[in-house]
């Protein structure tokens, strides 16, 4: 798949971003280099699925293997979530309040 110098106004426009003309020519290039990477992933995925070690697993399975830890607080860097409480210039119900930024 190639990048064309429209895909990438598109894809300005709608990121609301205003790039010159040697900036979407670099941006066409590098993500056409990411996409060329996705395939060959795309490939070597394809060919692990079929290799015999995997033929009594399912895709699901072999997709899973590598799990991640478990998701825990690690409260090493900050033992005591009080003190960037009570720095934070507002507080509501024990969270750091911040302005609203999207409607």
């Amino acid at each position: 798949m190639t990048i064309t110098q429209a895909d990438i106004q598109k894809l300005a426009s709608l990121s609301r971003m205003k790039l010159t003309e040697e900036e979407q020519t670099q941006f066409a290039v590098e993500i056409d280099s990411i996409l060329g990477y996705v395939e060959q992933i795309k490939e070597v995925s394809s060919g692990a699925q079929g290799n015999a070690s995997h033929a009594d697993k399912k895709p699901a399975d072999i997709a899973h293997r590598n799990a991640l830890r478990e998701d825990v607080a690690d409260t090493d860097l900050n033992p005591d979530a009080s003190i960037l409480i009570d720095a934070a210039p507002a507080e509501e119900q024990g969270f750091v309040k911040v302005k609203k930024i999207l409607g």
